[in-house]
């Protein structure tokens, strides 16, 4: 035999009814059954409404009861196309007459009382289980309506009472002997031993299921929901979340008390006890296979898997209770727990300080004021002499479980998921694990669930990891980024287990997001005008906003405001890659404030392309310097710009023309001074300057400028280039001079004892720099290490595609660090 429990949503019209009615008739050819329904969906939300209009004198209540007798009138009319037998209408009329009189009761006394609520709760079983057994009868199966009253015995609690298990085998067995007609039974109603009418909490229909079948000595349970069973996570907040097959039941049973609402917190114990499978299947999708709950778990992934589940409870009250005054005075906890008890409320999780002088418990919003009153009279004399503070409340909070069987013994998960938590910007607030270790709880700010269960879920459940990226502006290195990310999306997917979603874009008009990330083929058509979240500020508003889990802002514009906002992405546990050089080459206090930021955030802070665009500069500097290296200088070229016109002059030709081919060529800015200022040059090496621990601002570099003085003044590009003949002859004599000295020239830098200087400067021809071609770029470490023959960093120094691929593999090692 078995138990078919259909839930709300399985039951939500009438053509849901004639499909629950052909799957009873398909289990009826094997097996014998009993059917236990709930409320229709959406009913007992109406019904709880209704009387709650009712208790305040709205005369409106009327109306929402008219709503709820039209709407089951309507089923059992679409059902019966040709009229309804006769014993339904009178039934249907009975018990909706008791439902108004109810109601107008609680309506005329203003007052709506635990048992005044039950009952109200009451008829949308009693609605259900009348409507489903008539149409069963109508489809030629024998069946009755049993209500649950008859069956089920509690004690006198009106709402989520407790069940005498013994007495209600014995009215079992009496009222549902075998070989009867098919029962159709009321779920989520019971009766106290003096008949007044109890229920069983929210979802209390999948306890008279399990009680049924623990009862009868039922083969299975098969609970009939609108989901394909138990899931990873919450699949509505876990896009990525998958069906679970098998779990036990301790697993189920930690699940649904952690939040998980396909199964009622206490349904799984007489099924446990009796040793009764439950299978959790979907009305809507037959053919799914479920999850199937029992003792042993036999799916070899399964068994191999840490972590069986995750979910959360959205809102919680932190209620805390501390003092000196509580450190080794016994029976504190005593009297704590047994006034919640005396007042009925539900303590969802437990965390104690090892000093006793805390204990925090997590409770259901709408007790909180009630709790912190009961809990302030308990302890009242204490909180007098000032041994214990006042009871404190903290709201605005969620309870996230992390749950497994195989969690026991297995080192690391802990520590896996407070990294995870760490590296995302969460903070845990509070945190409890039992002894049995098949449950860590965590509660942390209720803005950031999303962003903490899929963070976990993907550490812990994917062989594929994700990050989201935000980008800042859309130019030369930005279009060449998306090229390059569209390109190896796939393979990076498929080789590395690493997707990376670009998930924003912005420039100072435009914005565009998806969190599934944007079609990267054609982006420009996911823009939208700016509309709120202006600037820069409100782009990191945005990007906070979403809250997305392993998010990297990208900067891929030259901005100083961009630059100026690096602190706070940092302390927002947002970690930055940038080819902007305003950051770490601004001021001194903006340099300092970035690298306290990274310091005390938990985020990253990657900035390779500042100095050498593709050229791996920083890191190659840093493992020197981590690794013990003394640095005794750097010297270098680091203009491609510069680099290709002293290349050219080595050829041969004039310094002017050469000027004018490299700005045809492209290497150059639209105005050449730009590039022959050197400016872009010297903040290079103040960044360099500053990565070996000196304190530099732009103005410590000293830093010759190309431009000849005659020419800085207010003039047009093409003037300039045209006056810049006046300083061939000097380039021609500097050239010639170096040559019969063995020698060449060129503009290149040094730093040595704190200081930075670059400018003009003959170097040996057996000189690396000497046999630089084209814009090529260079950085000469000598160091304790590489004196005799020093360290070089060679290759090209500029251009998009070669600084996206740059800021590509800043992304990817944060990629790596995230996840």
């Amino acid at each position: 035999m078995k138990i078919y429990k259909f839930g709300g949503a399985s039951l939500c019209s009438a053509d849901r009814i004639r499909k629950v009615s052909q799957s009873i008739a398909n289990a009826l050819q094997n097996d014998g059954l009993v059917v236990v329904v709930s409320a229709l969906k959406g009913v007992t939300d109406r019904l709880l409404d209704t009387a709650r209009r009712a208790s305040k004198g709205d005369a409106g209540y009327r109306t929402l009861s008219g709503e709820l007798e039209g709407f089951h009138l309507g089923i059992v009319d679409e059902l019966f196309s040709a009229a309804p037998s006769r014993e339904l209408s009178e039934a249907m009329r009975r018990e909706l007459d008791e439902l108004h009189d109810i109601l107008h009761g609680i309506f005329l006394l203003r007052e709506l009382s635990d048992r005044s609520s039950a009952m109200v709760q009451s008829f949308g079983e009693r609605f259900s289980a009348l409507i489903v057994s008539s149409w069963l009868n109508f489809c030629g199966i024998a069946a009755q309506r049993v209500d649950g009253r008859e069956l089920i015995v509690t004690d006198g609690a009106s709402l989520d009472a407790r069940v005498d298990t013994a007495m209600t085998k014995e009215k079992i067995n009496a009222r549902l002997p075998h070989g009867g007609p098919l029962a159709v039974v009321t779920g989520f109603i019971a009766a106290s031993p003096d008949g007044l009418l109890t229920t069983l909490g929210r979802g209390g229909s999948d306890y008279t299921a399990t009680l049924l079948a623990a009862s009868l000595g039922a083969d299975e349970v098969w609970i009939w929901t609108d989901v394909d069973g138990f899931f990873s996570a919450d699949p509505k907040r876990v896009p990525d979340a998958c069906p679970l097959p098998y779990i036990s039941y301790t697993e189920a049973m930690e699940l649904s008390h952690a939040g998980a609402r396909i199964l009622h917190p206490l349904a799984v114990q007489p099924a446990m006890k009796a040793g009764i499978p439950l299978v959790i299947k979907n009305a809507f999708n037959p053919a799914a296979p479920g999850t199937r709950v029992e003792g042993e778990v036999k799916d070899d992934e399964a068994r191999r898997r840490q972590v069986t589940g995750l979910t959360s409870i959205n809102q919680v009250a932190l209620l805390n209770l501390s003092g000196s005054g509580m450190v080794g005075v016994p029976g504190i906890a005593s009297r704590l727990f047994t006034c919640l008890a005396r007042h009925r409320i539900n303590i969802i999780f437990i965390s104690q300080a090892s000093s006793e002088q805390s204990i925090s418990l997590a409770i259901s919003p709408s007790q909180a004021a009630g709790a912190r009153s009961v809990l302030q009279e308990e302890f009242r004399s204490e909180i007098t002499a000032r041994q214990i503070d006042p009871i404190s409340v903290r709201r605005n909070l969620c309870m996230i479980a992390v749950v497994g069987n195989n969690m026991s013994g297995h080192p690391g998960v802990s520590a896996k998921l407070f990294e995870t938590l760490g590296k995302n910007g969460i903070n845990v607030i509070a945190v409890a694990q039992g002894a049995n270790e098949m449950n860590i709880s965590t509660v942390v700010e209720s803005h950031n669930e999303d962003k903490a269960l899929n963070c976990i879920h993907e550490s812990f459940f994917l062989s594929r990891r994700k990050v989201h990226l935000f980008l800042a502006g859309t130019g030369t290195i930005a279009k060449s980024l998306i090229g390059q990310i569209g390109a190896h999306r796939m393979t990076l997917r498929d080789a590395q287990n690493l997707d990376v979603v670009v998930a924003g874009m912005a420039n100072t008009r435009s914005i565009a997001y998806a969190e599934e990330g944007i079609d990267l083929e054609h982006w420009q058509d996911a823009m939208r005008p700016r509309e709120g979240f202006e600037g820069i500020g409100g782009y990191l508003d945005f990007i906070r906003e979403k809250n997305l889990h392993n998010t990297i802002f990208v900067d891929c514009t030259a901005s100083a405001d961009v630059a100026a906002l690096y602190p706070e992405l940092l302390n927002s546990s947002i970690s930055v890659a940038t080819a902007n050089k305003l950051g770490m080459a601004g001021s001194w206090p903006l340099y300092s404030s970035i690298r306290e930021a990274e310091r005390e955030s938990t985020a990253r802070f990657l900035y390779e392309t500042n100095v050498g665009a593709g050229l791996p500069i920083i890191n190659t500097l840093n493992d020197l310097k981590n690794s013990g290296d003394r640095i005794r200088s750097i010297e270098g070229v680091l203009s491609g710009t510069l680099s290709f016109i002293f290349n050219e002059l080595r050829s041969g030709g004039r310094f002017s023309d050469i000027v004018r081919k490299a700005k045809e060529a492209g290497y150059t800015e639209p105005d050449p001074r730009d590039d022959l200022s050197g400016a872009d040059f010297a903040r290079k090496f103040l960044i360099l300057g500053r990565e070996l621990g000196f304190e530099l601002e732009y103005s410590d570099v000293v830093c010759e400028s190309l431009v000849p003085e005659g020419l800085r003044g207010e003039m047009s590009t093409d003037e300039f280039l045209q006056r810049l003949g006046e300083v061939d002859g000097g380039y021609a004599e500097a050239m010639e001079k170096a040559s019969l000295e063995g020698m060449t020239i060129s503009y290149t830098g040094e730093i040595r004892d704190g200081k930075a200087t670059i400018g003009v400067r003959q170097v040996p021809l057996t000189s690396p720099i000497a046999g630089l071609n084209g814009s090529e770029n260079m950085v000469v470490f000598t160091t304790d290490r590489y004196l005799e023959t020093p360290l070089v960093v060679k290759g090209p120094g500029a251009g998009g595609e070669v600084t996206a691929g740059g800021v590509f593999a800043d992304i990817l090692r944060l990629a790596g660090y995230l996840v």
